[in-house]
């Protein structure tokens, strides 16, 4: 026989319990030394115990690399070891591995992905006018779009995504979630272009005169063609004029509320710095910028987010844009028009 739970009382005794999991919890510092595959990241972290408590005070989520996610990270960093790193250097790395809320793999993982803050605040890493940077994480894809889930990974700046190994290790008042790459710290627009091979848009954006925009410009969003995109579309950046470059390039831009995928909605229009919108679509488990597919989406920089597209959309024939100047002066009227109209919030897994 079953003792049936009256449903009244069903939710006070769930509460009860989840507050008596998290009462009983060791502390973040401690699951870490429990585990094994953390041993180096715990060699950070009880090297700077400070930093690790002041980001974890009030709980949250922490995305901890393993060993060797940990030796990549330092051999690329040119780290003789990890007692070589820096307080300035942990607090960095620790920053944008700890999100401020608690948040299980299940809210990580769900259809269209998941938008979370992080504690990275610093202005090269974070130019988004006092807001943190961000991660996207998803079991459907970069874009989260993909029909079927599969693993969990954990998107950040330009460069291979983190799988998580292993999810939801309770600490007091949050969660851990193993990950096998340390995350890619965001950079500025032409940083990120460069390092994700795309060429073409950086002569693009150079031959234009408009790098010091879009790398300093904050919640900007990059609609990002790929090399081939270009050569299919039959665009030759070295004989296009400035001005047309230009023209083109703002197309492909947005300033204002960041555009990550979470952010659009299937159907609507979005305006860019053109002045002429794109339509978005999310459909056969894929996001389309009109009719051209993403093929790499949520690329985090420093200042915004980039999604690599499979094409270039050709401008809409309209007056010229006169100068760099212009430009400029686009993006700080509209990003502080619309940021006044539309106050940030928090990103809470949305």
């Amino acid at each position: 026989m079953f003792f049936k739970i009256p449903r009244a009382l069903a939710i006070p005794i769930l509460t009860v319990l989840i507050l008596t999991l998290f009462t009983n919890a060791a502390t973040v510092q401690e699951v870490i030394a429990e585990r094994p595959e953390l041993s180096r990241f715990n060699a950070i972290t009880t090297r700077f115990p400070a930093v690790l408590r002041d980001l974890t005070v009030a709980g949250g989520t922490l995305l901890a690399p393993n060993n060797d996610a940990v030796s990549s990270f330092i051999a690329s960093a040119g780290i003789p070891d990890v007692a070589s790193i820096t307080e300035a250097s942990a607090r960095e790395l620790l920053s944008y591995h700890v999100l401020p809320l608690a948040l299980r793999s299940t809210d990580l993982s769900r259809s269209g992905g998941a938008l979370a803050d992080t504690s990275l605040l610093d202005d090269r890493l974070a130019n988004l006018q006092g807001s943190p940077n961000v991660v996207f994480a998803s079991a459907f894809g970069s874009t989260g779009q993909e029909v079927a889930p599969s693993g969990l990974k954990i998107y950040s700046g330009v460069g291979t995504p983190s799988n998580v190994t292993t999810q939801d290790v309770v600490f007091d008042d949050g969660y851990l979630h193993v990950i096998d790459r340390v995350l890619n710290f965001p950079r500025p627009c032409t940083e990120t272009a460069e390092a994700a091979s795309l060429s073409r848009l950086l002569r693009a954006l150079e031959r234009a005169n408009l790098t010091e925009a879009v790398d300093t410009t904050p919640k900007f969003t990059c609609f990002a063609p790929t090399d081939a995109a270009f050569q299919r579309a039959g665009i030759d950046v070295e004989t296009l004029s400035p001005q047309t470059l230009a023209n083109a390039l703002m197309y492909h831009s947005i300033v204002g509320d960041v555009g990550y995928s979470t952010a659009f909605e299937d159907g609507r229009e979005y305006q860019t710095l053109l002045g002429v919108n794109v339509t978005v679509h999310k459909r056969a488990g894929q996001l389309f910028i009109n009719d051209v597919a993403v093929l790499q989406g949520n690329v985090i920089m420093s200042n915004g987010v980039a999604h690599v597209l499979d094409g270039a959309d050709p401008c809409p024939a309209i007056g010229p844009v006169t100068s760099h100047n212009t430009y400029v002066q686009r993006n700080i009227e509209y990003s502080a028009h619309y940021n006044n109209q539309h106050p940030s919030s928090p990103n809470v897994g949305q």
